[in-house]
C-alpha cells in the first residue's frame, strides 16, 4: 500500500515538473533548430529570417501541443496567446542559446531600422503660436484648421538655423515636416507620442 501510494505521488511530481518545463523543452528545440538555420540566414532577407524561426516554434508547439494544452489550455482558440508564447520562448533564448538569439534578433532589429528609415514624413501648415526654449527646443503651431500641434527639435535638419538662429516668430506661416516617435514621459510615467520636426519652411 505504501508503495503504491509513494509510486503514485511520484507520478504527480513527475507530471508536475514535466507541465512546468515545457517552455524549456519547447526553447531548447527552437534553439537547435534555429541554430541549424543561422548559417543559411546570415545573409537572409529579414522577413525570411522571422518566418524561419517562426516555423521552429511551431513545429516544437505542435510536437508539445498536449502538454501546452494541459497547462495553458488551447492557445489556438485564445486571441494573441500564441504570440506570447512566442515572446516567452524568445526571451528564454536569450539565456539557453545566447549567441543564437543575438544574431536572430540583430537581424530583427536591421529590419526595424529599414522600416522606420521608409516611413514617409508628416506635413502641416499653419502658424507658429509659441516657442519654447525648454529642455528641447519645443514649437507649437496651429493648423489651417484651426488645430494645434506641439513639435520637438531633437534632431539636425535642413534648415534647422531658422529656429537656431531665431528668425521664426510669432505668428509666422511655415511648412512643417514630422515623425512620431513614441518617448517616456516621466511626468505621466509612461510612454507617448511626440511630433518630432523633420524639416520646416517659412512660407510668404
Amino acid at each position: 500500500m505504501k508503495k503504491s501510494l509513494f509510486v503514485f505521488i511520484l507520478s504527480l511530481f513527475y507530471m508536475n515538473a514535466k507541465s512546468q518545463d515545457i517552455l524549456d523543452v519547447i526553447t531548447k528545440e527552437v534553439c537547435s533548430c534555429a541554430n541549424e538555420k543561422k548559417e543559411m540566414l546570415k545573409n537572409a532577407a529579414p522577413k525570411k529570417v522571422q518566418m524561419q524561426l517562426g516555423l521552429c516554434i511551431v513545429s516544437s508547439f505542435s510536437s508539445h501541443e498536449k502538454e501546452i494544452v494541459a497547462k495553458h489550455g488551447n492557445l489556438r482558440e485564445t486571441e494573441g496567446a500564441m504570440e506570447k508564447l512566442g515572446r516567452d520562448v524568445g526571451m528564454k533564448m536569450a539565456s539557453v542559446c545566447p549567441d543564437v538569439f543575438m544574431l536572430f534578433a540583430d537581424i530583427v532589429s536591421e529590419e526595424e531600422t529599414e522600416e522606420v528609415g521608409e516611413v514617409p514624413a508628416l506635413t502641416i501648415e499653419g502658424k507658429i503660436v509659441e516657442i519654447k526654449q525648454e529642455q528641447f527646443l519645443t514649437i507649437i503651431a496651429k493648423d489651417n484648421s484651426g488645430r494645434s500641434h506641439t513639435f520637438l527639435v531633437l534632431t539636425y535638419f535642413e534648415d534647422s538655423n531658422l529656429l537656431i538662429e531665431n528668425e521664426l516668430k510669432k505668428n509666422d506661416k511655415v511648412s512643417v515636416e514630422y515623425w512620431e516617435q513614441e518617448f517616456y514621459d516621466p511626468k505621466a510615467k509612461d510612454f507617448r507620442y511626440y511630433k518630432v520636426i523633420q524639416g520646416i519652411k517659412k512660407i510668404q
